[in-house]
This record gives C-alpha cells, sequence and structure tokens, in this order.
C-alpha cells in the first residue's frame, strides 16, 4: 500500500472519535439547554465551532483516501456498485459523511444567529444529533462485515490493508 495513503488513513480513522466526540458534547450541551432553559453561552459556541473545524478536517482528509485510494476511479468507471465494500467507501460513507457535514455547518450557524436562544438549543441539538448519527452508524467499525476498519490504526483488531482497489478493466 502507498505509505502517504497508509497515513492519510491512519489520521482519518483517529480523527473520528474527535468527531464523534465534539459532536456527540454539542448534542448533549443543546439538551441541556432546552431542558434548563438556560443562556446561549460563548462555550456553546466554541464547542460547536471546535466541532466544525474536526468534521472539517475530517473532510479534507477523508478527501485524500478517497481519491488517493482509487474511489473516483471506480466511480468513474461504474464500478462502485461492485459488491458491498466498494459501494460502501465509494458511495454509502462518503455521502453519509458529507451530508452529516453539512448539518454540523447549519449547527454552527444556528450557534452564530440571532435567534433565541432556546430557537439555538433546538435547532442545534437536531442538526447534531441527526449529524451523530450518520456518524457513528456510516463508520466502518471493526465488527462490519467485509468494511470493518481497526478502533486504532495499527492495533490489529481490523485489517488496516483493506484498502478497495479499482478493478482493472
Amino acid at each position: 500500500m502507498n505509505p502517504q495513503l497508509h497515513t492519510f488513513i491512519s489520521v482519518h480513522s483517529i480523527l473520528r472519535y474527535l468527531v464523534i466526540l465534539l459532536t456527540l458534547v454539542v448534542a448533549i450541551q443543546s439538551v441541556i439547554g432546552i431542558q434548563k432553559k438556560g443562556p446561549f453561552l460563548k462555550g456553546n459556541r466554541l464547542t460547536a465551532l471546535f466541532m466544525l473545524i474536526s468534521c472539517d478536517l475530517q473532510l479534507l482528509v477523508g478527501l485524500a483516501v478517497f481519491y488517493m485510494g482509487g474511489h473516483l476511479q471506480m466511480l468513474q468507471k461504474g464500478q462502485a456498485m461492485a459488491n458491498h465494500a466498494t459501494r460502501f467507501f465509494a458511495v454509502e460513507h462518503p455521502l453519509s459523511m458529507i451530508i452529516g457535514i453539512i448539518l454540523v455547518h447549519f449547527a454552527y450557524n444556528t450557534a452564530k444567529s440571532p435567534f433565541p436562544d432556546a430557537k439555538k438549543f433546538k435547532r442545534m441539538f437536531w442538526s447534531s444529533f441527526i449529524a451523530l448519527f450518520l456518524f457513528v452508524s456510516q463508520t466502518p467499525w471493526p465488527y462490519k462485515k467485509d468494511i470493518g476498519r481497526p478502533w486504532f490504526p495499527g492495533s490489529g483488531s481490523g485489517d488496516t490493508t483493506t484498502i478497495v482497489q479499482p478493478v482493472n478493466a
């Protein structure tokens, strides 16, 4: 495997935890804000900002993996639907993650908006909760057949070398 691709996959695998953690924190902060009818604080906005930054960084690294891993070529050659693994990494995973990141951007824009605090918390909760659902459900966890990646790069509890290669025509 290309050493650069391996590095990008490792970084992408580690960043998933930061993205999921920060999205979970924003969702929990929003639930607390809704229940307590508390004020929307600078800390709430900063947590949403860190969530946004981590998601955008994850997107950039993921795009590098997408292009370097041959997934774009599979789409262009019509091979993306060849089997479950190629379909997941070329279509399902990227599309779900992009939708989740759009929702994260919506959450952060809500945090910056002049809406009443209750409305901010409610919008941030739903957008971060749906994004969190997409992130967790479409992550290639080690227990997922044919697509699983290890919990941590190099941990051996999955196969880091399972890169879907385009079929030569």
